[in-house]
């Protein structure tokens, strides 16, 4: 997982599409879940701000790209995974 240590928060963009904020690391894409950055500001936010939030949150990501295996290249970070600092999953797993 030594590929996933840094994130290039210049790359960081919204992707209406998967309604998620997608920002590039070494080897991976980060697609953090819109619903995840809006539970953990509490409020609805426009795909700007959940940019802007996305690259606040980035010691937070790269700590759960280390514990999270990717998925074709994409590391995807739903609301639970995020409010459970990747500890207990995603509830929605099967």
């Amino acid at each position: 997982m030594a590929a996933a240590e840094r994130l290039d928060l210049k790359s960081a963009r919204y992707d209406a599409l998967s309604r998620s904020v997608l920002i590039d690391g070494r080897g991976v894409v980060v697609a953090v879940a819109l619903e995840a950055l809006e539970a953990l500001a509490r409020r609805k936010l426009s795909p700007d701000e959940a940019v802007l939030r996305a690259v606040g949150e980035s010691k937070r990501l790269v700590a759960l790209m280390k514990r999270l295996p990717p998925d074709d290249g994409k590391i995807t970070i739903t609301a639970g995974i995020l409010m459970n600092d990747g500890l207990f999953g995603d509830s929605g797993e099967a």
